[in-house]
């Protein structure tokens, strides 16, 4: 029966000497039966001396009292175990280990994820009530749909991320989506190699595109039939990407005389992500320019 389980198991006698080895403990710790039996615990393990392990085994020699618990292996630095200890009926100790890396790896990921749902949603309402707080319009028509219309641009990100488990999302896809909101696919185009976003870079990308084309919808090269916009990225060596927004076929734009919400919306977007917007008022029609740095590790 010792040796149909998957669980290591050994036992040793009240003198901690190795009397059982099954099969699963001869593959989990590298050595063969022969090589322990007979042998003392502590001289061929001497790593257990001193740490709890050695504090529960003596306990339930001494008080015939069993106990449970999870520890990193101290023969396998890299591995986790769930350690059984149980007193034998004819004397000494009986010792299970259940390897349990793979679920402490999912434990962990799983709280990493949440700790990092709970941030991006903190700071998902801290947009929203920046957003509601600050937007302008000439009358309630036109504030609510600048509102929902940021609000739903945060939401694509928001959704974006979800769907990847908070990894990120890649450019195209993103910037697709922002642009169908707002105009049929035969209105603009998109040229760029594939590249993912950081999640710290998904949500302004998603909310600049957004504030782009909202412009560009009222104003400039989606205001008219004939108006196009064209984006295009590079990706320098070190994961740097280049992005450029460009309109034709529109009204003739000029720089605004002060900066609206959306500018400074914009402005704020980018240096949430270290980057740098520049935008030219050409003859042709708006052209930005959005140079966003290779993410940094973390760590």
């Amino acid at each position: 029966m010792l040796e149909s389980i998957s669980d290591a198991f050994y036992a040793v006698s009240p003198e901690w000497t190795y009397f059982i080895f099954n099969g699963a403990a001869e593959q989990y710790f590298g050595v063969s039966r022969d090589e322990v039996l007979g042998k003392n615990m502590w001289e061929v393990f001497p790593q257990g001396i001193g740490t709890p392990f050695e504090t529960v085994c003596k306990r339930a020699m001494e008080g015939r009292k069993g106990a449970a618990f999870e520890s990193p292996s101290r023969w396998r630095p890299d591995r986790w175990v769930e350690i059984r200890i149980t007193p034998m009926i004819d004397g000494g100790i009986g010792v299970s280990l259940h390897d349990i890396t793979e679920r402490r790896k999912a434990e962990q990921a799983r709280e990493l994820l949440a700790r990092e749902v709970d941030h991006r949603s903190r700071n998902a309402l801290a947009v929203v009530q920046a957003i509601v707080r600050l937007t302008e319009g000439p009358d309630l028509e036109s504030y609510k749909e600048a509102v929902f219309g940021r609000v739903n641009a945060l939401a694509r990100a928001q959704g974006a991320l979800a769907d990847r488990r908070w990894e990120g999302a890649p450019l195209q896809e993103l910037v697709d989506e922002a642009m169908t909101a707002l105009a049929t696919p035969d209105r603009y185009s998109l040229e760029g190699p594939t590249v993912r976003l950081s999640p710290e870079q998904t949500q302004p990308v998603s909310m600049l595109i957004h504030e782009l084309a909202t412009n560009a919808s009222k104003y400039g090269g989606l205001s008219t039939p004939q108006g196009r916009v064209a984006i295009a990225w590079t990706v320098g060596e070190t994961g740097a990407i280049d992005l450029t927004w460009r309109e034709s076929g529109g009204p003739a734009v000029t720089a605004p005389d002060k900066p609206g919400f959306g500018s400074r919306l914009m402005t704020q977007l980018s240096r949430q992500m270290a980057a740098r917007l520049s935008q030219a008022w050409e003859s042709s029609g708006l052209v930005a320019n959005l140079a966003i740095p290779a993410p940094q590790p973390k760590g």
